[in-house]
Order: C-alpha cells, then sequence, then structure tokens
C-alpha cells in the first residue's frame, strides 16, 4: 500500500491543536473531501476510514495520506501549504520534508508489538459501562475485540479482506488515561499490544485518528 508523510519541522504544535491543524488545511483544500471527510454538497459528515490523518510525529507536526487515491493530492498540498494558521497565529512554513513509500499492509502469520504513540479511543457508550463494571480479566477481553474490530474496520475501508481461516490474534498491555476530545473527557489508552495484522507506522486505530489520535509504531 502507498503512503506519503509530510513532515512540517520548522513548526512545534502541542496535542490539542492537532485538530485545529486539521481543520485550517482542510478549509485551505476544502475541494478534497479526503482532508475533511465532509460531503462537498451537503456539508454531512462521510463516515469511512480516514485515508488522509493528522499527527505528531516526535513533536513534528506531519499529515499522513495511504492509498494512490490519497497520495495523488499531496503533491498539491507540499505545493501550496506555505502557512498555517492556529488559534489566530500565523506560522510560516519553510521546511517541508516529503516521504513518499511502499508500506506492508494485512494479514501475517507473524506477529508484531506496537506501541501507541499517541491515545487510543477504543470505547464507546454502548461498551464503556460494561467495560467499567468488569474485572480485570473481562476488560482485556472487550478492549481486545474492541481493537479486533478496529482492525477489520480499517482493513475493510482499505479493501484488505480477511479469509475465513485468518483470524486477528491481540495481546494487550495497557493503561488508562483521560483524554479530552470536543470539549469531553474520555477514557482513552496508552501501552503496547501485539497482533497478527502489519499496520503502517503512525496510521490510527480507534476514534478520532483524523485528529491523530490512536497512533501506532512497531516495536518488534
Amino acid at each position: 500500500m502507498k503512503k506519503s508523510t509530510l513532515l512540517l519541522n520548522n513548526i512545534n504544535l502541542r496535542p490539542p491543536q492537532i485538530h485545529k491543524f486539521r481543520g485550517f488545511v482542510g478549509n485551505a483544500f476544502k475541494n478534497h473531501d479526503l482532508i475533511h471527510n465532509h460531503d462537498l454538497k451537503t456539508g454531512k459528515p462521510i463516515y469511512r476510514y480516514p485515508l488522509i490523518q493528522f499527527k505528531l510525529i516526535d513533536k513534528t507536526p506531519a499529515i499522513i495520506a495511504i492509498t494512490d487515491r490519497a497520495v495523488s493530492i499531496f503533491s498539491e498540498i507540499f505545493m501550496k501549504l506555505d502557512k498555517i494558521i492556529i488559534e489566530n497565529t500565523v506560522i510560516s512554513v519553510f521546511e517541508k520534508e516529503l516521504k513518499i513509500e511502499e508500506v506492508e499492509f494485512g494479514y501475517s502469520d507473524e506477529m508484531f508489538m506496537y506501541e501507541f504513540v499517541s491515545p487510543w479511543i477504543g470505547l464507546n457508550q454502548s461498551n464503556f459501562k460494561k467495560y467499567n463494571d468488569g474485572g480485570r480479566d473481562e476488560k482485556n477481553e472487550i478492549l481486545k475485540r474492541v481493537m479486533t474490530g478496529n482492525i477489520l474496520s480499517m482493513a475493510k475501508y482499505l479493501d484488505c479482506w480477511l479469509s475465513k481461516d485468518q483470524k486477528i490474534k491481540i495481546n494487550i498491555k495497557l493503561k488508562e488515561i483521560k483524554v479530552n476530545l470536543k470539549g469531553k473527557s474520555m477514557t482513552a489508552f496508552n501501552g503496547i499490544f501485539k497482533t497478527n495484522f502489519c499496520l503502517p507506522d503512525y496510521l490510527g486505530l480507534g476514534k478520532s485518528v483524523s485528529r491523530g489520535f490512536g497512533a501506532v509504531r512497531r516495536v518488534i
């Protein structure tokens, strides 16, 4: 699968500012629905796995695109993005780094270890109470099921299909943390996990991946 990464090396942002970074770029390139995931005619949200995601990579603002379609619009962003405006502050972009690569994605016979480099928001209203009321083992099983669902949903939107005999395996070692999402405090998780599904670095799992949440990086 094709993946491109655009790094804005001269800019420092804090994690809470990533959604404002995304909002500025989405508005500046509003003719590309892949960036902001809203229908160009109706303005309604398009529910899909985001093909363009906004991150902090080692404290550097980054935009990641996956699949040929998303990568193809990166040349326009790369050429035209000469500033960003965050909280009414204009920040000039004078040092950009673009990397385009082919990455592995999909089911594997091997197990890989990943770490969350940004908090994973896996729980929703329907499973949070069950998780909160459960014991340690039950909580782990709920999180493993949710993560499996996240991976399968991501694979589906990226046109990667598993055969009947291909089952995703998950082992987790996670820690609860609190994050703020759209003004609400939510339970999220940091830590490591192992799975037999190959995930490209810095792609996100769970909720609000386009805003930088749930980004993973392979450890082993």
